[in-house]
């Protein structure tokens, strides 16, 4: 009693540990959203983007039709992630030079095709990658043919739903519900014959950024 004459009633207005607790969790869910709004305008905006997105869904497939080591998950994780993190990159230096400036200039020339050289030698050392994997898991590739061609039967037209939903084409709204629907039809069928999960998880991520960019050219983004 004495302690709460002497500090009195907290006043209107101060932070308590429950609100500021919650403001924390309200900023990391916005620096998260920010985060996702990135991924998906670079989607929207930049061809590069969306191959990458493809391509690492067809990367996915592969982890989730064939169980492999845990270093070529790793290895092949880390390559979806390192391309696609240097295209963002790179598109958010190419929007800073053009910010800077719209003149034809050899600086402004030479740090954008440096940001375009650093994706492609990610790109190109991710194919290398990914070839040294399925060299050394080739055996257990082919004794696994059966579930293999069964989720390339499912994970095929999923990349090819994923690129009907990036292609900057004019289509119905209905168009692209339908390819939403379809994509995640096949996620759940991937999933339920799945020799990882994570990979299945991974493909459903890039998956979801295919579909938020189809969602945000009919619906502009607002700041």
């Amino acid at each position: 009693m004495e302690a709460e004459a002497r500090c009195g009633p907290t006043a209107p207005g101060s932070d308590s540990p429950v609100s500021t607790s919650r403001s924390a969790w309200r900023g990391l869910a916005v620096s998260f959203r920010v985060a996702w709004d990135g991924v998906v305008e670079t989607a929207l905006h930049q061809r590069n983007m969306r191959i990458h997105l493809v391509a690492g869904i067809l990367v996915a497939l592969i982890g989730s039709a064939v169980r492999l080591g845990a270093a070529e998950d790793l290895a092949l994780a880390f390559c979806v992630f390192l391309v696609l993190s240097a295209e963002v990159a790179n598109s958010a230096l190419e929007a800073l030079v053009d910010l800077v400036t719209r003149e034809r200039h050899d600086r402004a020339r030479a740090a954008k095709d440096a940001g375009a050289g650093a994706v492609l030698v990610l790109a190109v050392g991710s194919v290398l990658v990914l070839a040294v994997v399925l060299l050394h898991a080739w055996p257990r590739i082919d004794a696994a043919r059966a579930p293999a061609l069964r989720q390339a039967a499912l994970g095929l037209p999923l990349a090819l739903t994923a690129a009907l939903l990036l292609a900057p084409r004019p289509r119905p709204r209905a168009a692209d519900r339908a390819l939403a629907a379809t994509g995640a039809a096949l996620l759940v069928a991937l999933a339920m014959a799945s020799a990882n999960l994570a990979f299945t998880a991974l493909a459903a991520l890039l998956f979801a950024a295919s579909a938020a960019a189809a969602h945000r050219r009919r619906t502009p983004h607002k700041a």
